[in-house]
């Protein structure tokens, strides 16, 4: 009896061991049937494993046309500018010899998401008119970016003082049905010396849709890839701060990396938002989301916030909710900034550097997760040739009413952009004011919605 007990245990130790063996092997076997079968899914969240720089290099063939325009207008640019000099030093009288030109001024009491979108703008201006291109006001311009030209006003500005101005935006009053559906080499345009661009908003966007305009953009600049490709090379940052941005990227990135941008101080600068708040726990669930089927990486989560308090409370509730993520490596990342130190020209906080740095490293994640109406994230989502191989916009948590229930949600408090471009602020007073013809070709651009939507 008892060895017939022990050979029935032996029985049924052998059939468990054999059973696990075949649910080993089959696990093997589906692995490697899915890694043969379905090859694509492997390739939806791409890696920055790879360096930057040639992640860049790749990039930059597919823009090959405008590099070679941009290179151009060097030349272009510094030549018209010793001309310049020559004639001014001379007794020849210059007024009828000036070069025609578009002067951007950037608001400098504002933070670099409002002072990007513009000096983009005046660049594309610049070549769409054959015109020189100059920043006003930014004096400090070189402390953060490479400059491969003197784009300084303010070096030429006496040359123009009789030169006839031609405001094509300051600030609220726009010529959006010009940029839209008018000719800007046309007889009456081109008499004016200076296209002056005053904004603190990209406000270019309807020159994208304009009939005139439309096929020279997409030939130098096709999908609509206008912010990432000039910013890429008017705004690169100076070797030893992009030298930053890089280690840290090395040091730190996975396989898959998700940016947090938390500006939980912008809400109450905004008419719309005034009272109303976002609860730290939506940014969680939104990394819950993007981490549902990613298995077997390692997953960075960097955060760049505007308070030392909002940025360790979303450390600590993202810690809280990866309890149930373990089938791969998560780390939680950021710059050590203080967050307590004042701009004190705009107030920001921080420093300029490290608003920069934040913008910079966020513009390299692969997918990013911003608050609503900061024009800081959303630029950084274009600021990289990265933003060119995402296969989605970033997601945008929105805010909802102070009240002392558990945040009841009486509307869609997260959705995500249908593009990585900045948003256009004006887009809601374009389609509310402009004449009909000139909503209609605005819309003819197919992330019109994005633009209008993704400001408040």
């Amino acid at each position: 009896m008892t060895k017939l007990l022990k050979s029935k245990w032996h029985l049924i130790l052998f059939a468990i061991i054999f059973l696990c063996l075949i649910l080993f092997f089959m696990e093997l076997y589906i692995d490697k049937f899915l890694e043969v079968t379905f090859p694509v899914e492997k390739k939806n969240i791409t890696s920055i494993m790879t360096s930057v720089e040639d992640f860049e290099k790749e990039q930059k063939q597919k823009f090959s046309k405008f590099n070679a325009l941009y290179d151009n207008y060097i030349k272009k640019h510094n030549n018209a500018l010793e001309n310049l000099m020559k004639l001014e030093q001379s007794s020849i009288s210059i007024s009828e010899r000036l070069p025609k030109v578009v002067v951007v001024k950037p608001d400098m009491k504002t933070g670099f998401g409002n002072k990007f979108p513009g000096i983009v703008c005046g660049f594309l201006y610049s070549i769409i008119t054959d015109r020189l291109f100059f920043i006003e006001g930014y004096e400090n311009f070189e402390d953060h970016f490479e400059k491969d030209f003197e784009h300084n006003w303010k070096k030429v500005a006496h040359l123009y003082n009789k030169s006839s101005i031609k405001r094509l935006h300051n600030i609220r009053e726009n010529e959006f049905s010009l940029i839209t559906r008018g000719n800007l080499n046309s007889e009456e345009v081109n008499s004016y010396d200076i296209l002056n661009v005053t904004t603190w908003d990209y406000a270019c966007v309807p020159i994208m849709s304009n009939p005139n305009h439309k096929k020279q953009i997409s030939e130098i600049i096709p999908d609509y890839k206008i912010f990432t490709v000039i910013s890429q090379k008017l705004l690169r940052l100076k070797s030893d701060i992009n030298k930053r941005v890089k280690t840290f990227i090395n040091n730190n990135f996975g396989e898959y990396n998700i940016g947090i941008h938390l500006r939980m101080k912008k809400l109450s600068k905004i008419t719309r938002t005034k009272g109303m708040i976002i609860p730290i726990k939506h940014y969680c669930q939104v990394v819950e989301m993007l981490l549902i089927g990613i298995e077997k990486k390692n997953v960075t989560i960097f955060i760049a916030a505007d308070t030392n308090e909002s940025r360790k409370a979303l450390i600590n509730c993202i810690h809280k909710s990866l309890n149930s993520y373990s089938k791969g490596f998560v780390k939680i990342v950021y710059v050590n900034n203080n967050m307590k130190t004042k701009n004190p020209i705009n107030h920001n906080p921080g420093t300029e550097i490290s608003a920069l740095i934040d913008m910079k490293i966020l513009s390299f994640c692969d997918d990013l997760v911003l608050t609503f109406g900061s024009t800081f994230g959303y630029v950084a989502a274009g600021w990289s040739y990265r933003s060119l191989s995402r296969l989605r916009g970033p997601f945008v948590v929105m805010p909802m009413r102070n009240t002392t229930e558990d945040f009841a949600v009486d509307k869609i408090w997260l959705w995500q952009s249908g593009s990585n471009d900045p948003c256009m602020y004006l887009g809601k007073w374009l389609m509310k004011n402009a004449d009909r013809k000139t909503v209609e070709i605005f819309k003819t651009n197919p992330f019109w919605m994005h633009y209008v939507q993704g400001c408040p």
